[in-house]
């Protein structure tokens, strides 16, 4: 399979707080990153996203909060997703 990521990500398990809108933080939702680089991560979450849906993402190794884009998305089974972020530059 042809990688297609800028950067190369690096494992890493850690909790990531996301808002599903990045017009609005009055939802705040938890995850767990999966994997991360500078130009995106792979979030574990428990909602499901839609591919092209921007949102915002927070977490101790940021540090800011940035806007991403959900690039992709799979149903794992049992309320749980992994999904692919893109963040917007």
């Amino acid at each position: 399979m042809l990688e297609k990521r800028i950067h190369t990500r690096d494992d890493l398990m850690e909790i990531v707080r996301y808002a599903p809108s990045p017009h609005t933080s009055d939802t705040v939702l938890k995850g767990l990153i999966k994997d991360y680089s500078n130009s995106g991560l792979c979030l574990m979450a428990h909602q499901a996203l839609e591919e092209g849906q921007e949102i915002i993402v927070n977490s101790i190794i940021m540090p800011y909060s940035k806007k991403a884009v959900v690039r992709w998305h799979q149903h794992l089974g049992n309320a749980a997703y992994k999904i692919g972020l893109e963040f917007k530059r």
